[in-house]
């Protein structure tokens, strides 16, 4: 029934977390640790097709279940699979040794931060309410030690969303960060109870956060990507751009959680609607092209736009989670500021 290969194939290591960060849409995924079995067996289920995959290590703490990450490298290596590994963490239980075999297996590393201390201590927090950054940073620190590069995702809520420009000031102060993300709240989990940050304040806050960037890239004969902006140039120079961002559109990617039950995207886990299968018995192909036709009918508005052949389209899930039916203005104004900078449409602020 689908054709389409499985290209992004995401693991949910375990449900639990050491922190309790106000947005958390995972907040309510299954609590269990997966074992390296059921590990395995989702990762035979993408690695049967025979085509290069992205295997992404997550969570909860994806570190809170390191032995299960050693197992899962072992296997991939032993077996000579075409996968690219990553870990999305917090970061605070980095330790050297972790440090070093997340290097020597080119694991590529993303850690969570939404700012200066003060900000990020009022979105990410420990169970008992106290502020994350300085075990972060203690985290980050180790991996610079280390001479490891890594990434920033930022989670953009009506919190921070003024104070953009201190997530390029901590980049460029930790030192061994090339790349940032930003990722705008998704209305699931814990992040049902916070704001999403108004349209216009994205636009001003993103833009700012260029301008800095590009000032200090100057300054420091040192660039930090923005993955936004990244993926705007892929679209120009004729990338697919009918939802090529998000695997889950375009029935390419499988959420498997800690018990194996498998799902088109981790923001989307435990609703029924969107379960693809289950490690055991494979992923439904009805299933799989049911869920990929409902995402793209429901996005329609999104390929009216005169933006979308440099957008790409909007993030469903982000959408879903709204329970409207229109556009998500905030991502809107993200995608156009990212396309007005990578055009170099954005009336001279580079210079």
């Amino acid at each position: 029934m689908h054709k389409n290969k499985i290209k992004m194939l995401i693991l949910s290591l375990t449900g639990q977390c050491n922190f309790a960060c106000d947005y958390c849409y995972a907040s309510e995924h299954n609590k269990e640790m997966m074992t390296p079995e059921t590990a395995k067996k989702a990762i035979e289920l993408v690695a049967a097709d025979g085509e290069p995959f992205t295997l992404q290590l997550s969570g909860g703490e994806p570190l809170l279940n390191f032995a299960c990450i050693k197992e899962i490298t072992t296997y991939v290596e032993e077996k000579k699979l075409p996968a690219i590994l990553q870990i999305q963490t917090n970061g605070s239980l980095i330790t050297d040794e972790i440090a070093k075999f997340l290097f020597a297996h080119k694991i590529a590393i993303g850690v969570s931060l939404d700012g200066r201390p003060g900000v990020n201590n009022k979105l990410r927090k420990f169970p008992n309410g106290e502020g994350t950054t300085n075990a972060v940073l203690k985290g980050i620190d180790i991996l610079k030690r280390n001479n490891i590069a890594m990434g920033i995702t930022c989670v953009v809520t009506d919190t921070n969303v003024q104070d953009l420009v201190s997530v390029v000031e901590m980049a460029y102060y930790l030192g061994n960060v090339r790349r940032i993300g930003i990722d705008l709240l998704r209305e699931q989990g814990r992040g049902t109870k916070l704001n999403p940050p108004a349209a216009e304040d994205v636009k001003k806050g993103i833009e700012e956060a260029y301008c800095l960037a590009e000032k200090m890239k100057i300054a420091l004969h040192l660039p930090i990507y923005f993955s936004q902006i990244e993926r705007v140039k892929v679209l120009q120079k004729g990338g697919n751009y009918n939802f090529g961002h998000c695997y889950a559109m375009n029935g390419e990617a499988a959420f498997v959680d800690a018990k194996g039950d498998i799902y088109a995207c981790s923001s989307l886990v435990g609703d029924k609607d969107f379960y693809l299968g289950n490690v055991d018995t494979g992923i439904d192909s009805q299933l799989r092209y049911n869920v990929k036709t409902r995402i793209c009918e429901a996005m329609h508005f999104c390929t009216a736009c005169r933006d979308f052949k440099l957008c790409g389209g909007g993030c469903f899930a982000r959408w879903y989670g709204t329970g409207q039916r229109t556009q998500y203005l905030g991502e809107c104004a993200l995608k156009r500021t990212s396309i007005a900078w990578a055009t170099g449409t954005n009336n001279g602020d580079k210079k």
